[in-house]
């Protein structure tokens, strides 16, 4: 006799079904902080490349400053804006 999970019925062996496998809950939808957050480090990354990048096409000290305070405020009012956006969404979900 093999060494299925099963039983006897009226002479016979009836193999028991294989239990079905456990579905994994879903991940949680991200929050409006991690979004956030991951927005605000995607910013800081981009503006440091765009100084780092002038750094190197830039080969005079005001250039590189130049550059470095471009980026810099863009960067600002970017995060500025996304946190913002993030107050706003806060507020509304408050509301619901």
């Amino acid at each position: 006799m093999s060494e299925t999970e099963g039983r006897f019925e009226r002479g016979r062996w009836i193999v028991d079904p294989a239990p079905a496998p456990e579905e994994e809950p879903a991940p949680a939808a991200p929050t409006v902080d991690e979004h956030v957050h991951e927005a605000s480090q995607s910013v800081r990354k981009a503006v440091n490349d765009v100084v780092n990048a002038g750094h190197h096409l830039f080969g005079t000290p005001e250039g590189h400053e130049r550059i470095e305070q471009a980026a810099r405020k863009a960067g600002e009012d970017l995060e500025r804006a996304i946190n913002a956006w993030a107050e706003s969404a806060r507020q509304a979900l408050r509301r619901e």
